[in-house]
């Protein structure tokens, strides 16, 4: 058993061993390190203060959440694999740099299930963090759910016209995340709703109750493996 502790007064968390950064039409949103301020926001946080709860892949695990004068919250989960992209394949051989043009592989390692969420982005950034020449670039961009048995997808080109500046190549990042039912299900099968995932940039169902009882919301987990390349036009 691990008892999460309250955090009374909340100014900084740090979140960099979480990727969290994501892509939002084209743009890099770099979510890793998130600051509050419960002097203009009241939010609860419970925290692992000991640093002994490690969660583990494939691993049951049951939540029991009580507060006087409420009812308990209770919630069950089974952790994900942990996925491990293999390789990029473009026309019929390993590919350190994509075309954006034309179709390329991903592989990973088979898994006998789960469900999963894939995208690749186009990393944009100068020294002031803005790249100008992200309104030259056409395609490369892209993001689904799979099957993680499927243990391959295609990612097909885009078409795109000759632009008059020249574009230089760019880091290319690729993400792999599986993820368990209850995360799967909630905002994935649920995507019809109004909340939105900050990690997918799906929406999901408003009101529901997903591997948890007592309460609204969900318990869920996640796991991702990605790699870097190169990306021309």
């Amino acid at each position: 058993n691990y008892e999460f502790s309250f955090v009374d007064k909340v100014t900084f968390i740090d979140t960099i061993y979480i990727d969290t950064t994501f892509n939002f039409y084209g743009y890099t949103i770099n979510w890793d390190t998130t600051f509050y301020d419960t002097n203009d926001y009241r939010i609860n946080f419970y925290l692992d203060t000991t640093g002994t709860f490690m969660p583990q892949p494939g691993v049951g695990y049951q939540l029991n959440i009580t507060a006087p004068g409420f009812d308990s919250v209770t919630g069950s989960l089974i952790t994900p694999i942990t996925p491990k992209i293999d390789s990029l394949v473009q026309n019929g051989v390993l590919a350190d740099t994509i075309i954006s043009s034309e179709p390329f592989n991903i592989y990973w390692n088979f898994q006998n299930d789960g469900q999963g969420f894939l995208s690749g982005e186009i990393i944009f950034e100068d020294e002031n963090g803005f790249d100008s020449t992200r309104y030259d670039w056409c395609g490369g961009f892209f993001e689904g759910a799979v099957d993680l048995s499927d243990s391959s997808y295609t990612v097909y080109g885009d078409w795109c016209e000759d632009s008059p500046n020249v574009i230089e190549p760019k880091d290319y990042y690729i993400r792999l995340t599986a993820m368990d039912e209850n995360y799967y299900e909630y905002f994935i099968e649920g995507e019809i709703g109004e909340y939105s995932n900050m990690l997918l940039n799906y929406p999901t169902t408003k009101g529901r109750s997903v591997g948890i009882e007592g309460g609204f919301g969900f318990f869920g987990a996640i796991t991702s493996d990605g790699i870097y390349r190169l990306i021309v036009p």
